[in-house]
């Protein structure tokens, strides 16, 4: 009897136009490799791993249940996929091409209502590129340029709303949008702002006053019946979710008199903050975590290159990471969109200057997770399956991910790097023998 009630309700599906329900979902087991998992399991040193529709169902060092496909870890070691916390995945492909870069508007007729989703380009080279390098999701900002019609427009030191991504490559695969604001503080905030850091700072107290202005007085604003604002009411509606707390607003800064200005800002409006750059953040550590401010750094930036960064040292990241200060770990500042896959080389460089190897691994996975309040980062059930195996220590920079699954999905590490090296190495392809000397 209850057969039939299935078959029938199978049929009337069908008949319907819709999809037969899926009675058993494909599993997946990964056997053997050393689990960093980054959750409450910690590190095993020989784990298997149970998917099922794209979700980690069990992480033990033995687990004896059947699997539609296995995959062989044994002597391996697997992590969270790498979530890069900075980007313009998708936005810029060629930064000297103008027609590839989609990342920034210039003019005073939008700023944090700018929303560069429309333009995400999921088929983007740099996409399969840092992929193959074990970027399974990423935070997508957009930017402003520091050069020509953008410098000195009155409200541009907002970028506007964010998003994060799969990088899967799928036209689907946007995951999150309205994540955070992005607001220019510090010299690169300064030179927006017509010249001085002061007037970076006073135009983002200006906005978020009448974003909050406009939130206690929407109707009366909208009508007409109030004073006349200097923002746009699309600006001023985006910022709704900062000043109510619900969405961080990202700002740069460098200096340490920086970071303390934007603390205060912080409290002043009572404001989910992050800080990017934080270059001197070790001189504010403990302010940065009494007010649990988290901080996206580059973690070998250890240079003056700017009268910004003049406190700049390579343990900045372990000094950050002792105080209690969440830490996430960008990708190089000269590498930018291009090889946001080097934020495990950034993280390998903090680790050999104090600070602990999981924290290494949380800062380029489960700390971006977490601050910026998305899926990934961790292996432990319920938690999508965003997993890589590395040859070796991933924070090693001769290490590779041999194997990469997005959503439990196996991806290819094919990319335009390996197609120009097999092009020209492989003698089968017809393309000569002249690298044999």
């Amino acid at each position: 009897m209850k057969n039939s009630i299935v078959n029938i309700a199978l049929a009337c599906a069908m008949a319907l136009g819709a999809a037969a329900p899926q009675l058993q979902a494909e599993t997946l087991m990964i056997k053997g490799g050393r689990v960093h998992t980054l959750g409450e399991a910690g590190s095993l040193e020989s784990a298997d791993i149970l998917l099922r529709d794209g979700r980690v169902v069990a992480v033990a060092p033995a687990l004896d249940a059947a699997a539609d496909r296995t995959i062989d870890a044994a002597g391996k070691v697997v992590t969270p996929g790498v979530i890069a916390p900075v980007s313009e995945l998708g936005l810029t492909e060629i930064g000297a091409a103008s027609a590839t870069n989609d990342y920034a508007v210039t003019g005073e007729s939008i700023g944090s209502a700018f929303d560069p989703v429309p333009a995400y380009n999921p088929k983007s080279t740099l996409i399969p590129f840092n992929r193959a390098g074990g970027v399974t999701r990423a935070l997508v900002f957009p930017g402003i340029s520091l050069w020509g019609d953008s410098v000195g427009d009155p409200q541009r030191v907002f970028a506007g709303r964010s998003f994060a991504i799969e990088l899967n490559g799928d036209f689907d695969s946007v995951v999150a949008t309205d994540l955070a604001q992005k607001a220019y503080l510090g010299e690169p905030g300064g030179k927006l702002a017509g010249g001085s850091r002061a007037s970076a700072f006073a135009k983002v107290k200006s906005a978020l006053r009448e974003a909050a202005e406009y939130r206690d007085h929407r109707e009366a604003i909208r009508r007409g019946d109030w004073r006349q604002l200097n923002h746009s009411l699309a600006d001023l509606e985006a910022l709704q979710p900062v000043v109510a707390g619900r969405q961080p607003l990202m700002v740069t800064a460098n200096r340490a008199s920086d970071i303390l200005a934007a603390i205060d800002l912080a409290g002043e409006f009572n404001l989910r903050l992050i800080v990017q750059g934080a270059a001197e953040g070790w001189m504010v550590a403990d302010q940065l975590a009494a007010a649990a401010v988290p901080v996206v750094i580059d973690a070998i930036d250890n240079l003056p290159i700017s009268f910004s960064s003049l406190g700049a040292r390579f343990d900045n990241a372990a000094l950050l990471h002792r105080a209690g200060v969440k830490v996430a770990i960008s990708g190089p500042g000269y590498a930018g969109t291009h090889n946001v896959y080097l934020s495990r080389q950034s993280a390998g460089n903090a680790v050999a200057y104090g600070l602990p190897y999981e924290a290494g691994l949380r800062a380029i996975s489960a700390n971006v997770a977490d601050i910026f309040g998305i899926e990934g980062g961790v292996i432990e059930p319920g938690a999508v399956a965003d997993i890589a195996i590395w040859s070796g220590d991933p924070l090693e920079v001769t290490s590779y991910p041999e194997q990469l699954l997005i959503g439990g999905e196996p991806q290819s590490l094919v990319n335009r790097s390996t197609r120009l090296r097999d092009r020209y190495l492989k003698p089968e392809q017809g393309h000569g023998n002249w690298y044999r000397f």
